[in-house]
């Protein structure tokens, strides 16, 4: 099995949520898989960098926030 890079992740998150609204990651990848547990460990990787954004504003750079399974994410428009 190869592993899916950043870009896969993202595109897969972006066709599964149709591009709207806020979602839980694990509901996004929500099975016991080994390559959705590691579409997950990406969304980690694509909060960081600022390509899934938080609902919740917390005033923290990108780099600075981690995955809280409690809250929602979406997809980042850059113009």
């Amino acid at each position: 099995m190869t592993l899916p890079t950043l870009d896969q992740t993202e595109g897969i998150w972006i066709g599964r949520t149709n591009d709207q609204g806020y979602h839980y990651i694990q509901d996004v990848f929500s099975s016991d898989t080994s390559r959705d547990l590691y579409h997950q460990t990406n969304c980690s990787m694509l909060i960081a960098r600022g390509s899934l954004l938080p609902e919740s504003r917390d005033g923290l750079a990108p780099a600075q926030r981690i995955w809280q399974r409690t809250q929602r994410y979406k997809q980042a428009f850059y113009i």
